[in-house]
């Protein structure tokens, strides 16, 4: 395969978009669906997703977005939960956590907060110790410290 001739996916998600909220709508409250959603327009609340969710550049949130796929091209503040893979455009921002399977940021884009990437491992067994051997009790010491005259 030779240098930059695979088609590069980016944008919007191949997912049919069931909910569009245009550039001069103004939303108070959550959203909640299981269909994609492009927001255009502004969102004071959260917006809850079973697909993609695509913010375009004159949209912004101030609320905790989650969804399959997300694609960031305007604002979000708040937190960012992703099922699948997280894409913040060069116009776009987010401030706020994020939690998801993949990220790419593309130059010029902007991320403030702390990130959470991959799939989560399963907690171990609570008889964790038990397979790998005895726990054996360690002796504390005690020390006093006394003011030096």
């Amino acid at each position: 395969m030779a240098w930059r001739t695979r088609p590069e996916k980016r944008g919007a998600p191949q997912d049919q978009f069931e909910n569009i909220l245009g550039r001069t709508s103004l939303c108070r409250g959550d959203l909640t669906s299981d269909g994609a959603y492009r927001i255009d327009g502004w969102v004071e609340g959260s917006v809850d997703s079973g697909s993609a969710v695509v913010i375009g550049e004159s949209g912004a949130v101030r609320g905790n977005v989650r969804g399959t796929d997300i694609v960031v091209a305007g604002k979000i503040m708040g937190n960012v939960s992703c099922s699948g893979h997280l894409e913040i455009l060069a116009s776009g921002k987010i401030e706020g956590d994020i939690d998801a399977r993949s990220v790419r940021i593309e130059t010029g884009g902007v991320f403030r907060g702390v990130s959470h990437m991959g799939i989560e491992q399963p907690a171990p067994p609570s008889n964790a110790v038990a397979l790998v051997g005895r726990k054996e009790e360690i002796p504390a010491y005690h020390c006093e410290l006394s003011p030096a005259s």
